[in-house]
C-alpha cells in the first residue's frame, strides 16, 4: 500500500475476496501477459521461530524500520490512533535486546533507509513545510525542504552514495540528493504517479507507479527511464526489494510481483490469501513479507513457494519488515482494536 495510515485505518474494508477480485490481465513490458503462477503453501517441514514481540509505549505507532549502522533497528512513527492518540512522533530506535529511546520531532515519519554516511535518513508528509532529513546514532536531527511539491514517501539508498525518494502527487516525483541535502537530479515518471523506490541489482534505482495500468520501471545512469505494466490486480503498488535472485519483488495486493532486469514480470498469488503490505529479503535466501489481512508473516522461496506464519499474538496488522544486524527477520505491528503495537522479531 501506498499509505501506511491506509494499511491500518482501511483494514475492514480490504478483504482477501477483494484483493483477489481486483486481479486483472494487464501486459507486461514485453507485450505478453504476465506469468501467473499459483504455488501451493510449503509443508511445514521448516519452522521459522518468533523469537519475540517487543511492546512499545502507548502512542508509539510504527510506520517503517530499517537496520541502522550502528546494530541497532531504527522506526519511524507516525500520526495513526484510533483510540489513544500519538505520544512519540519521530524516530525510535530499538536494540537487539528490546531497549528502546524515542527521539521525537514534527509529526511522524514515512519511511526510513540507511545512508552511506551511517545516519538514518526519513521522509515527511504528515507537517507542512514537507521535509526529508537525517538522525544521527547520536539524535540530531537535520531537516531540507522536500522539491517537487508533492508528498514526500518512499526512499533508497543508492551506491553512490545518495537517497532517492518519492514526492507523490508532485512534479518531479522521484528526486535524487546527496547526503549534505543538496539536489542532483530530479524526475517524473512517463506513467503514472511514482510511489516506492528501491535499490536494484545493478545499482540502479528502481521505482513503481500508481496509474491505468500500474507500471514497474527503472532509471539508467543517463537519465532514462525503462518503464512497462506489472499486471495483477487494479491496486495501488506497495513497498519493493531486490530479492536474492536479482528480481525486484513488488507488493501487489495478495501478489508478489517478481521482475527481472528486462521487466519480464511473474506474479505470485498467495494461497492464503491476504495482502502484502512490505517485502524484504531475508539472510536465509528467501523473500519475507507481511500479511496484513491474516495477521501472518510470509516466507517466499525464489521460486514463489509461500508458507504463512501467524503473528505470536492475534488480530495483530503486521506492516513493515527488515533485515535486522542478528540475522534475524524485523516486523512492526499494531493491534486495530487496542493501538497495541509492538516490534516483532522471527528467526529464520
Amino acid at each position: 500500500m501506498r499509505d501506511f495510515k491506509a494499511t491500518y485505518v482501511a483494514l475492514g474494508a480490504l478483504t482477501a475476496a477483494a484483493l483477489v477480485a481486483c486481479a486483472g490481465g494487464v501486459q507486461n513490458a514485453t507485450g505478453s501477459l504476465p506469468l501467473v503462477q499459483r504455488p501451493a503453501l510449503l509443508p511445514l517441514h521448516h519452522h521459522p521461530r518468533f523469537l519475540h514481540e517487543f511492546k512499545l509505549e502507548k502512542g508509539a505507532y510504527p510506520s517503517s524500520i530499517v537496520a541502522g549502522s550502528d546494530g541497532a533497528m531504527w522506526f519511524g512513527t507516525y500520526p495513526y490512533f484510533t483510540n489513544h492518540p500519538p505520544r512519540h512522533l519521530g524516530i525510535g530506535r530499538i536494540k537487539v535486546s528490546g531497549e528502546q529511546h524515542y527521539f521525537k520531532f514534527g509529526q511522524g515519519v514515512y519511511d526510513v533507509a540507511e545512508g552511506s554516511d551511517g545516519n538514518v535518513w526519513f521522509t515527511n508528509p504528515y507537517a507542512t513545510p514537507y521535509t526529508v532529513g537525517f538522525i544521527t546514532s547520536a539524535g540530531k536531527v537535520t531537516q531540507f525542504p522536500s522539491v517537487g511539491g508533492g508528498l514526500p514517501e518512499s526512499m533508497a539508498a543508492d551506491t553512490s552514495g545518495h537517497l532517492w525518494y518519492t514526492d507523490f502527487g508532485g512534479n518531479p516525483d522521484i528526486i535524487e540528493i546527496a547526503t549534505d541535502g543538496s539536489t542532483v537530479a530530479g524526475f517524473k515518471v512517463a506513467d503514472g504517479s511514482a510511489v516506492a523506490v528501491a535499490h536494484g541489482a545493478t545499482g540502479l534505482i528502481w521505482f513503481n507507479t500508481v496509474g491505468s495500468p500500474i507500471s514497474v520501471g527503472r532509471i539508467t545512469r543517463h537519465g532514462r527511464q525503462l518503464q512497462g505494466p506489472i499486471g495483477g490486480p487494479s491496486y495501488i503498488p506497495g513497498p519493493m526489494a531486490l530479492g536474492p535472485d536479482g528480481r525486484m519483488w513488488i507488493c501487489d495486493g495478495d501478489m508478489l510481483a517478481a521482475v527481472d532486469s528486462a521487466l519480464g514480470v511473474t506474479l505470485y498469488t498467495n494461497p492464503a490469501g491476504g495482502g502484502f503490505a512490505d517485502v524484504t529479503a531475508g539472510p536465509d535466501g528467501n523473500i519475507w513479507a507481511t500479511d496484513f489481512v491474516n495477521s501472518a508473516i510470509v516466507r517466499v522461496t525464489t521460486g514463489g513457494k509461500m508458507s504463512e506464519y501467524p503473528t505470536p499474538t492475534p488480530n495483530m496488522i503486521p506492516n513493515a519488515i527488515a533485515a535486522g544486524p542478528d540475522g534475524n527477520i524485523w516486523f512492526t505491528e499494531i493491534q486495530q482494536q487496542t493501538d497495541k503495537s509492538r516490534i516483532g522479531v522471527l528467526q529464520p
